[in-house]
């Protein structure tokens, strides 16, 4: 199922696919693979939940595109295991990415230590519900341009929360969570 949400305000723009995959799983060359004990947790279905992100009409620190597998587990922990892409993917022609950024499959290792930065930080606040079980991480493309670790942080952050969702076909829910996250520190 795919969900477009043309105007998350502030000229911000993306799309949520839940369990279907946009673009084949990039290649890898590493694997990064940590385990964060949770303060609050819950576990819902197993799914996989890929977000496209345009965070602001400009040029830089922008764009995100991240897709996760979800296995959930009651042990309070998240695991997860993220692939390392290239710099230097596959073009990728449908993309929300602002022109004229070239969109390439692949998240680099740049993108992905901040998004397990950004894990690890959630991970400490008693007061952010998380999933707790597995998450992979082998989806994903970059702008060559519009991408950043801070696109990449914001992203895995509205990802996290998608997947504590009862409901994550609600496009209102989703939508709400997307705005709560991009329009809060936390």
């Amino acid at each position: 199922m795919l969900m477009n949400f043309d105007d998350l305000g502030a000229y911000r723009r993306g799309r949520v696919w839940l369990n279907e995959y946009p673009p084949r799983p990039y290649p890898s060359k590493g694997r990064v693979e940590q385990s964060f004990p949770l303060k609050n947790y819950t576990y819902q279905a197993e799914c996989t939940l890929t977000i496209e992100l345009v965070l602001a009409a400009r040029m830089v620190s922008n764009y995100a595109y991240i897709g996760v597998s979800y296995f959930p587990s009651d042990r309070g922990e998240l695991v997860v295991q993220a692939e390392i892409g290239y710099d230097n993917g596959v073009v990728i022609d449908d993309a929300i990415a602002l022109q004229p950024d070239v969109v390439k499959l692949g998240i680099p290792k740049e993108y992905i230590d901040a998004v397990i930065d950004e894990i690890q930080k959630m991970s400490a606040y008693q007061d952010i519900l998380q999933p707790s079980g597995k998450i992979v991480i082998d989806t994903g493309a970059h702008g060559l341009v519009g991408s950043s670790p801070v696109s990449f942080s914001q992203a895995i952050n509205v990802l996290l929360r998608l997947l504590t969702l009862e409901d994550k076909t609600s496009k209102i829910d989703i939508q709400e969570t997307i705005m709560h996250v991009l329009n809060n520190k936390n």
